[in-house]
Parts: structure tokens; C-alpha cells; sequence
């Protein structure tokens, strides 16, 4: 039993050996961690053209209320509401029977005042010739005087009175004053109309005005932008505006300013500023709020990075940028307005850099990556976007 146990040991033990020494000479090298793969982009500085949103409001160009100027009976309205009207076109007509009454009185006054001039100039000629051979006083030449003088300034008196007749009789007819879209009536035929009364309104829609207000902070740092371009003689309708209409579509036209207050408003810190549009199509009506879109007339130099490299954390927007090790490193930058597809970069970056914009999921600040070099298309600018 005793040598059986030893041979069995001898045996197991060369077994063992033989697997260690096996095991040792099959063990595969240890292979070397992947770098993960980034898709990395480098920021430049580029000539850009800056643009600013302002939200604005249109307006008509001439809003006017029609008016009655007596009081009557309306007759007649002669226009379809809503339509468009020119100037000159009649538009309501009040009962004139009144005001002909009045008329033909006041020229039957006229009449009787000129007839008592005619002969009051009669009697003072009459006397003119007597005077010198005595058959008249001076006294009584005095009262020929005073009646040709006083019966003429009856007939300017009658005169006036059929003027101001026919200016009352002219306003039982009630014409557009101006070209443009008319409103509801606000009277109806029959009514009887007094002075003041409110009948219709009446907008020009051509040209059509946008107001919006510019904050004092914009302001400052346009006219310093314009300060520095002066010697190109920089124009205020150098400025381009478009606009954007409330269901995001781009307006086919392109506006001008043409008004700027003279003071900022010391509430709200804003200066009053008025575009105008030739509103071609009649498209654009009072009341709108649309979107301005205003290009600068001056080109500048940014350093561009595209959005999709921007995150954003509870210490403000970042981007992740390689050093010359290929080692990540996080910086927080100062953003600005947009360009397309791209940011312009005020501070945390400097030109040529490399900046991470695919693959952001996978890396933290302090790695190592393996960077491949994004392949830009240029990106071209749509009103329409």
C-alpha cells in the first residue's frame, strides 16, 4: 500500500509540471488599451458679416379716421369694407338739403349787399362831382363816404358767409384723403351723424413701416463699430435690413431705416427706430409682429468654432480642446452671436486650436485621444433658414 501511495504522488507531481510548464509557454503578450477615436476641428478666424434679430412691430405709414365734419342724415356708403380705395374716391354722402338751404340764403345776402354797394359807389361818385361846386355840404360827401365804404365791407361779409355755406355743403360728401385699405363702416345708412363722428378708417399700406426698439448697449456699440468704418463713409441706408414674417418665412423685400429717435428712453433704455418697406404685395398689414434681421454694413474678424463642439454645465458653456500630447483639456469660453452653422468665440480660445466636435461622449478632460481632422464643408448662408 505504501509504494503504491509513492508512485501515485510521483506521477501527479509530473503531471502538474508538465501543465505549469504548458500554461507558461502558451500565455498570450498583454495587448496595449485603444485610444478612443475623436473627430476634432480647428478653430479660425474668419471675416464675418454681423447680423442682429430685433423683434418690431409694423405700422401703417398713414393711419387716418374718417371723420364727419357736420352733423345730417347719412345717405349713401359707396365703398365694399375691406376694400382698397384711391384718394378722392367718395366714400359716404349726407343729406346736403340743409346745408343748399343755407347756401342759397346766404347768396340771396350777397346779392342784397352788392346791390347796396353799387349804389352806395352811385351816390358817391354823384357827390364827388357836386362837391366842388357847393351843391352838396362836406358833411354830406362824410356820409357818402361812409355808406360806400360800409356796404362794401357788407359784400366781403356776404362773401365769407357763402364761402363758409359751401364748405359745409362740400362736407355733407365725404372723399378718401388718401390711397389705401378701408375699414368696416362704423355708421349705417339712415344714422344720423354728428360732427366728430368716427365712420371709418383708412390705412396706406404702401409703404409699410416696422418700429422696434434698440437697447442703449447695441446703440453704443454700433455707432463705436461705424466710429471705427468712418472713413468709408458709412450711410444709414447702407444697412440691410430683411425681415421675417410671423410664420417664419423670409419677406421678399428688403427695408431701409429711415427714422431714429433723437433720445433714449430713460424707462426702458431703449432708442425708438423706424425700417421701411415698399410692401410691394400688400403683403405686410398694421400690427404684425415680425422679426428684423439686420445686416451690418461693416465686415469684421471672428474666431469661429462650430456649435456642435459647445456643452454647456452649471459653470457655463465649454468646449474640449487638444493639447500637442493629443490630451484633452476643458475650456469655458465666452460665446457671441451666430454665424451659420458656428459660434463666434469672444474669449477661453485662441486661433488654431484643436477642438473636439464628435465623439464627446467618450472622453473627460485628461485622456489621451486618437484625433482625426474633421472635413469642413463650407457652409453657406439661406435668408430662409
Amino acid at each position: 500500500m505504501v509504494v503504491r501511495t509513492v508512485a501515485t504522488f510521483k506521477w501527479c507531481s509530473t503531471v502538474l509540471a508538465l501543465l505549469v510548464l504548458t500554461a507558461c509557454g502558451e500565455a498570450p503578450a498583454p495587448q496595449q488599451a485603444l485610444l478612443p477615436s475623436v473627430i476634432v476641428n480647428t478653430a479660425q478666424t474668419q471675416q464675418v458679416t454681423p447680423k442682429s434679430e430685433i423683434v418690431g412691430r409694423t405700422e401703417a405709414s398713414e393711419d387716418v379716421v374718417i371723420r364727419s365734419q357736420i352733423q345730417g342724415q347719412l345717405l349713401k356708403r359707396n365703398f365694399v369694407e375691406g376694400d382698397d380705395v384711391s384718394a378722392g374716391d367718395l366714400l359716404f354722402e349726407i343729406d346736403p338739403s340743409t346745408y343748399s338751404a343755407e347756401l342759397a340764403q346766404q347768396q340771396a345776402v350777397l346779392e342784397q349787399a352788392i346791390a347796396s354797394r353799387d349804389v352806395a359807389v352811385m351816390n358817391w361818385e354823384r357827390g364827388r362831382r357836386l362837391l366842388p361846386d357847393g351843391m352838396i355840404s362836406a358833411q354830406d360827401m362824410d356820409e357818402l363816404t361812409s355808406r360806400k365804404l360800409t356796404t362794401a365791407a357788407g359784400v366781403v361779409q356776404a362773401e365769407s358767409a357763402v364761402k363758409a355755406a359751401e364748405l359745409q355743403l362740400s362736407y355733407t360728401k365725404i372723399y378718401a384723403p388718401i390711397s389705401g385699405r378701408i375699414s368696416n363702416a362704423m355708421v349705417s345708412t339712415g344714422d344720423i351723424i354728428t360732427p366728430q363722428s368716427d365712420m371709418a378708417s383708412l390705412v396706406q399700406l404702401q409703404p409699410m413701416w416696422v418700429t422696434f426698439q434698440v437697447a442703449e448697449k447695441a446703440l453704443i456699440t454700433a455707432q463705436q463699430n461705424f466710429s471705427k468704418a468712418a472713413k468709408r463713409d458709412i450711410k444709414i441706408s447702407d444697412i440691410v435690413i430683411n425681415l421675417r414674417l410671423p410664420n417664419g418665412t423670409m419677406f421678399n423685400e428688403t427695408g431701409y431705416i429711415d427714422f431714429i429717435g433723437n433720445r433714449v428712453d430713460a424707462a426702458t433704455g431703449t432708442l425708438p427706430v423706424r425700417a421701411t418697406f415698399d410692401n410691394g404685395e400688400k403683403l405686410m398689414l398694421p400690427g404684425l409682429f415680425v422679426t428684423l434681421v439686420i445686416e451690418s454694413p461693416i465686415t469684421e474678424t471672428a474666431l469661429l468654432i462650430p456649435q456642435a463642439a459647445v456643452q454647456e454645465d452649471q459653470q457655463g458653456r465649454f468646449v474640449m480642446v487638444l493639447n500637442e500630447n493629443d490630451e484633452v483639456e476643458k475650456r469655458v469660453v465666452e460665446l457671441g452671436e451666430r454665424f451659420g452653422i458656428d459660434w463666434r468665440v469672444h474669449s477661453g480660445l485662441k486661433d488654431g486650436e484643436r477642438i473636439v466636435v464628435d465623439g464627446l461622449q467618450k472622453i473627460r478632460a485628461g485622456i489621451k485621444v486618437e484625433a482625426v481632422e474633421q472635413q469642413v464643408v463650407p457652409f453657406q448662408e439661406n435668408n430662409d433658414a
